[in-house]
């Protein structure tokens, strides 16, 4: 029988992902219109995504065997630190990186070649010249992955304020943090996360990852009020639809597609009023990153004390149950379903101090759990040196 997570350990992991969170528009020069763009795959296939562009050849990894990888910010993409940490990241043995292609507030990081996105976009883009540094990615051997947060979006909101969540009196609803979110039911919604999706895979990211992607959480929630969503189906069945629209669609496409998702989502098949399951993501993507950093689970979380200091524990027991949950739902053998689960894992000073032996124990815990790789988060992007091989 699967095990039930009370509602206060879901509300101490929703108060832990705010916290780390925050540990913290468009104007580039338009392509000539002469001929067309091509995106090229490394196994070969070929298409036209743009009538009237000049010739570009984009190159694509396929996803390696074990992803090895960090998070970036926008602005770290975008500066002298990018250099620091590729270099790092090649005399270390990481593979991949996953960056920011949108700000906080929602604003794309970058200067789109699709005119239909510029209102989203930075007037002065956080990453200056997007296709430079996923050129210079591609040739130090390292996997791009685009990080799309979705419902949490001022900059969507406020060209589409017809989506956005309100309060009873009419006015913005803010979470605890004073962030805007949207209606994940408003069709709009989906069709943004998919033109983006579909910009960054062409500009070169091999992959696109969607975060935020549930209903809004940590705030006065009785007072939303929803102008899409009615009520007439389960919240759950809302985001299986999204899933479905997006993740579907990418996966139609030839794109590789990831979501993330909360970490307790491994240990329970409720949706806490988040709209968020495992099962109803898992048709839909490629590869699923639930983020189990330990110290998001509360004390005493299935006998342990102090969850953070279990770093292989949390890490190994949270994808075996992923696997558990999709081998209930999903036809395939546990070898089968096992790399589909690619988890984030800490790299920050929360629950205890996080060393190198702490982080190379959840790096095992995942690999002893069969999944295809792990993505190390530090919200400043200062990472501890550790043996990732």
């Amino acid at each position: 029988m699967k095990r039930k997570i009370n509602q206060c350990a879901f509300l101490f992991f929703l108060f832990a992902c705010a916290g780390i969170t925050f540990g913290f528009a468009f104007t580039d020069k338009p392509l000539p219109t002469e001929q067309k763009q091509k995106v090229v795959f490394l196994q070969g296939e070929t298409f036209t995504k743009e009538e009237e562009m000049i010739p570009e050849v984009v190159l694509h990894f396929q996803t390696p065997e074990e992803v090895r990888g960090l998070y970036w910010t926008a602005y770290t993409a975008g500066t002298e630190r990018a250099k620091e940490l590729m270099d790092y990241m090649k005399d270390t043995g990481l593979n991949a990186v996953v960056i920011d292609v949108k700000m906080d507030d929602g604003e794309i990081a970058f200067t789109p070649h699709n005119e239909a996105l510029s209102a989203y976009a930075m007037t002065r883009p956080a990453i200056e010249n997007v296709d430079t540094l996923l050129e210079q990615l591609f040739e130090a051997g390292i996997y791009r992955i685009a990080r799309i947060p979705v419902m949490r979006d001022r900059a969507f909101a406020f060209v589409h304020p017809e989506v956005v969540l309100r309060t009873g009196d009419g006015g913005l609803w803010y979470d605890n943090i004073g962030s805007v979110w949207v209606d994940p039911s408003a069709s709009e919604v989906a069709d943004y996360a998919i033109a983006l999706a579909r910009e960054a895979y062409a500009r070169g990211f091999d992959e696109v990852q969607f975060d935020y992607v549930r209903f809004a959480s940590d705030g006065s929630i009785s007072t939303i009020y929803y102008p899409v969503y009615d009520g007439s189906e389960e919240k759950y069945e809302v985001m299986y639809h999204f899933f479905e629209r997006v993740g579907g669609t990418m996966k139609a496409e030839g794109i590789p597609v990831s979501f993330d998702t909360f970490g307790i989502t491994c240990w329970s098949g409720d949706d806490f009023n988040i709209g968020q399951r495992l099962i109803d993501v898992f048709p839909f993507a490629n590869f699923i990153s639930p983020m189990v950093y330990p110290s998001h689970f509360p004390d005493g979380f299935e006998g342990y004390g102090n969850p953070a200091l279990y770093p292989y524990e949390i890490v190994k027991r949270s994808m075996e149950e992923c696997v558990k949950f999709s081998s209930g739902v999903y036809k395939g053998s546990i070898e089968e379903l096992q790399p589909i689960f690619r988890p984030w894992i800490q790299d920050f000073d929360i629950g205890a101090v996080y060393t190198s032996e702490l982080i190379e124990a959840e790096i095992q815990g995942a690999r002893d759990a069969g999944s295809s790789g792990w993505i190390l988060w530090n919200a400043r992007n200062v990472y501890e040196p550790a043996n990732y091989q």
